[in-house]
Formats: structure tokens, C-alpha cells, sequence
């Protein structure tokens, strides 16, 4: 994981140096450079895992999840509007924002397969179990920019992906941290409020 968020970080930098863009753009890409940073930071830090899930099928949803967003710049596009730009860029820096603060909460838990460390229940997981929500969210902005039936499938998989992801981790942790059982009654798993 390091090596690609490592990649994907000076990429970001490249881009943030060599760009005219002002406003949301600016701060868009200044958040996934974050993104990115935060990933390194936390998979450097962290310790062994408690627990992780045997199961095959999980780590190919959670590789595939974790993936998927960078398709829908490669899908065609249909022409933006200002409108449809405006919601897109909100979308994204909203979900974005919402991932660098899940990341930045879990620290040392951070883990893109279902592994079981602590139970982090500060910043967002406050309100909900999972950091998918932000991704989620951020990838409903890059569905809206393509504007297509074929990007609007490929968001409803991305969602499918990252339910049976968390299922999969609620698995893992319940197994092996008694107090996540506690946690979990107390809290929604992908958005605040709807459990």
C-alpha cells in the first residue's frame, strides 16, 4: 500500500505545483494529496493486527473498492454543465475531507483488507463503524462528472462493494474485540443515523 500511495501522493504534488486551477480544484486535489499522505503516514505507524479475515472473497472486495474510483475518469463522458460540475466538485471535496478525517482518526488501525487492531470511536466513527463513507460519497462526485448510465452502474457497484466490505470487517472485529459488539450497537455503519 505504501508504494502506491506513495505514487499516487507525488502525483498529486506534481499536479498541485504545476496548476493553475484556483478554488475547489485547488483544494480537491490539496485533499487527495492529504488522502494519500495519511495513508503512508498510518500503514507505517501501525502494529500487527489482532485478527484478519480469512476469506478470499473479502480481500478482493476491499482491493476492488479500493480501486474503482480511478475507472470513471476512463469511462466516457457526457458534456458537464455548470450545474452538474458544481454538485460534482461539492460531492468530492465533501467525501474526500470525510475520508482524510476517517484516515487521520483511525491512525495506526488503518487497513484496506478486514483486520481487527482497536476500536476507534473518535472523530467520525463517532457516528459511523466504517471510512467508506467518505469514499462512497467522493465517487458519487466522479459518477456525476461522467454523467453516464455506465458511471451510475459503476457507483451502485462501488456501494455494493463497500457494504459487503464492511460486513466482512464487522466479522473480523466482533470476533476479536469484545467491545466493538458494545460499539456497534451505538452507532450506524455507513451513515450517520441509518444503521
Amino acid at each position: 500500500m505504501v508504494p502506491a500511495a506513495t505514487m499516487m501522493l507525488c502525483v498529486d504534488v506534481i499536479v498541485l505545483a504545476q496548476s493553475h486551477a484556483n478554488g475547489l480544484r485547488w483544494i480537491g486535489t490539496a485533499l487527495v494529496a492529504a488522502f494519500y499522505a495519511v495513508i503512508i503516514w498510518a500503514y507505517l505507524r501501525r502494529g500487527p493486527a489482532k485478527a484478519t479475515s480469512p476469506s478470499i472473497t473479502a480481500h478482493v472486495a476491499a482491493i476492488t473498492a479500493t480501486l474503482t474510483p480511478f475507472v470513471f475518469p476512463l469511462l466516457g463522458g457526457s458534456p458537464v454543465t455548470t450545474g452538474r460540475m458544481l454538485v460534482a466538485d461539492i460531492l468530492l471535496l465533501t467525501g474526500t475531507a470525510w475520508a482524510v478525517w476517517s484516515l487521520c482518526s483511525l491512525g495506526r488501525n488503518l487497513s484496506v483488507l478486514a483486520q481487527a487492531r482497536d476500536v476507534v470511536e473518535h472523530g467520525p466513527y463517532r457516528w459511523v463503524r466504517h471510512p467508506h463513507t467518505g469514499e462512497i460519497v467522493s465517487s458519487l462526485g466522479l459518477a456525476v462528472v461522467v454523467g453516464t448510465t455506465a458511471a451510475a452502474a459503476l457507483w451502485i457497484t462501488l456501494v455494493a462493494l463497500q457494504v459487503y466490505r464492511a460486513r466482512r470487517e464487522e466479522q473480523v472485529l466482533i470476533g476479536a474485540l469484545p467491545a466493538y459488539a458494545a460499539y456497534r450497537t451505538r452507532t450506524a455503519a455507513l451513515l450517520p443515523g441509518i444503521f
